[in-house]
């Protein structure tokens, strides 16, 4: 047995790990897609993944050095810590190209944020085989580590080690990949400067490149650099603008349904065929955007009328949305229903934080599945609503979970029989979605026409209770569910159609029915609404959408995710991060890849484009 670990031993052990690490982070780096760029482009991608894929163990190799210096005579303790710190490392990476392979991004804020907040695992929707699938690869991934220290102490006792002079100094490999990093990165600081957006994006291929300009030091030396502008905007709120002047009309009730992953394809005569025949009666936005690809950002556009961006700032002020100080002041009757939880995401401390807790009803964690969670959370509706005080307005506002994944359904609710029975994210990868993703999607029509029974109930209950004649109901998706039309499965990737559009119907009592083709988006139902409950001032005032009622017709809007805000307008799609950068290809509205002429018009108004975006994102911001 050995008693003492040599360096050679580590450093051959960090060899195999690094190899390791290589296999592991390829799947997520474009290298086909770099050659096709060009030698330049493919030569930096390549050694940004040789000189990343070594950054990625430093931490685990100066551990695991530290304890070798402090526990000398220890060798089981610098075994473990070796195994420990190296297994982890790449269970991150293994979570990390999993992630990306399914959705299309790396860890990040937005990853950080479901971990740790309450009720964000559960959202995911995983399942126990799912749980079991991913500690039997984690447990792998750490026995792999265990090998690879078992062999390098065996190899570096044998006598071929030796000739082959393994015992390299550590230093000299450390200084070898830090030039290497540092040519790269130089390298990309120069066409960041001088914006060269190819490379720029291929960078972006690479799990936790860190971003460096050289913008202003080649200004300071003569070149005329065109700097992109920030939209990283600070400040305090000032949300709205002016206090809301309120009149003493009568009010209408209001009951507002919101799903999970309700994409716009599906308000149909077959798969919701309810609810489709309600939206005959009332106005259909068949064009409607969500303010996000994910929950987050849809459903706090929809009840702000502003881009979700905004977010940050009201996480961090604990302030609620203006609607609720409408309805208080108008002696509203209030109850919110979700069958996820209000802590995840954090609607509990921004949107609805000034809603008294008794008010808000979450079924999450009650071990019933997402469809059982919405048949319950609508009877305690209708049995508010049927119980009421009918003397005062009432405002419903109800969360559904039927179609999130893995889109749970009961047996009644199947119209796609060829479905998928489970959805094992363990085992699950690009190829394996791919060739299964027609019969998840059935899971997710079946769950949809769940949807509508549910929904069903609501407009049954309206019509015997005679609540048609004076309540506004507001149907919507938080945002939309691609099955790999553009690559990806789910949604908060990207923002494609499939990704942002929603489903809307509006009814508002004698309001004519309608079918609107035009334009809409989630930012534009707040001021809808707002004016039908006695507010006199414009939307300009509280929101940045338009009142839907009026002929006024939308230019532009936005999408937003963690880091990210798209901006769309009927001609282009575009998006970028809060540095300024534009980080996904830009489209037509419809996705479709830009032709030479659109691309010069694009290159064109770009600047004009981001001027609109940080207007827009300041306007309800005061400097410190």
């Amino acid at each position: 047995m050995i008693k003492n670990i040599s360096k050679n031993s580590i450093l051959l052990f960090y060899s195999l790990s690094y190899l390791f690490t290589l296999i592991i982070v390829s799947d997520s780096v474009g290298f086909a897609y770099a050659y096709a760029e060009g030698k330049a482009t493919y030569l930096f991608t390549l050694g940004l993944f040789l000189a990343y894929s070594a950054l990625y163990l430093i931490p685990s190799i100066v551990i695991t050095l530290l304890a070798q210096f402090i526990f000398k005579t220890h060798s089981k303790i610098v075994s473990a810590t070796a195994i420990v710190s190296s297994g982890i490392t790449t269970v991150l990476l293994y979570a990390n190209a999993k992630i990306y392979s399914l959705y299309g991004m790396f860890i990040n804020g937005f990853i950080f944020n479901l971990v740790t907040t309450p009720g964000g695992i559960e959202s995911m929707g995983g399942s126990t085989a799912s749980d079991i699938g991913f500690a039997m690869i984690a447990l792998a991934l750490i026995a792999v580590q265990a090998c690879f220290w078992w062999l390098s102490k065996y190899g570096c006792t044998i006598s071929i080690f030796n000739n082959l002079k393994l015992q390299l100094k550590l230093k000299y490999l450390v200084l070898s990949f830090g030039i290497l990093i540092f040519l790269l990165q130089g390298y990309y600081a120069v066409n960041d400067a001088f914006y060269h957006n190819t490379l720029l994006k291929h960078a972006s291929s690479i799990p936790f490149f860190k971003r460096v300009t050289a913008q202003h030091f080649f200004s300071r030396i003569g070149f005329n650099i065109s700097r992109s502008p920030s939209l990283k905007i600070k400040g305090q709120l000032k949300y709205p603008l002016k206090t809301l002047s309120i009149n003493d009309s009568k009010p209408y009730n209001i009951i507002w349904l919101t799903s999970e992953s309700w994409r716009a394809d599906t308000l149909n005569q077959e798969v919701m065929p309810k609810s489709f025949a309600f939206a005959q009666q009332a106005m259909h936005f068949q064009k409607n955007l969500s303010g996000g690809n994910g929950t987050r950002m849809g459903v706090f556009s929809m009840m702000t009328g502003l881009p979700g961006n905004y977010w940050f700032s009201f996480m961090h002020e604990n302030k609620g949305a203006a609607l609720f100080d409408v309805l208080q002041q108008k002696n509203y009757q209030v109850q919110l229903y979700t069958s996820a939880l209000f802590s995840y995401p954090e609607f509990d401390q921004t949107i609805f934080s000034h809603v008294p807790k008794e008010y808000m009803h979450e079924l999450q964690n009650t071990g019933l599945m997402g469809w059982q969670r919405d048949r319950k959370n609508v009877t305690d509706m209708l049995s508010f609503i049927a119980n009421r005080d009918q003397s005062k307005p009432f405002f419903t506002f109800m969360f559904f979970e039927s179609p999130h994944a893995r889109y749970h359904f009961p047996a009644e609710s199947i119209i796609k029989p060829n479905f998928r029975d489970d959805i094992n994210y363990a085992t699950l990868n690009r190829t394996a979605l791919r060739d299964n993703i027609v019969p998840i999607k059935n899971r997710y029509l079946n769950a949809v026409h769940h949807l509508d029974s549910q929904f069903a109930r609501v407009f049954d209950f309206m019509k015997k209770e005679h609540l048609m004649e004076n309540t506004i109901v507001i149907l919507v998706g938080d945002h939309g569910e691609e099955f790999m039309e553009h690559g990806y499965w789910g949604h908060n990737s990207t923002f494609v159609d499939q990704q942002i559009h929603t489903p809307l119907v509006i009814y508002i009592p004698n309001m004519p029915a309608k079918v609107v083709n035009h334009m809409t988006s989630h930012m534009d139902i707040i001021p809808t609404i707002i004016p039908l409950l006695g507010v006199e001032n414009p939307a300009s005032d509280y929101a940045l959408g338009n009142n839907l009622l009026s002929n006024k017709s939308k230019k532009y809007t936005y999408s937003s995710d963690w880091s990210r805000i798209t901006f769309i307008d009927n001609n282009v799609k575009e998006t970028f991060d809060l540095s300024g950068y534009s980080t996904l290809e830009p489209s037509t509205h419809d996705d479709k890849p830009l032709n030479q002429s659109q691309a010069i018009a694009l290159n064109q108004q770009r600047l004009s484009i981001m001027h609109n975006i940080m207007t827009d994102l300041s306007k309800f911001l005061s400097a410190h």
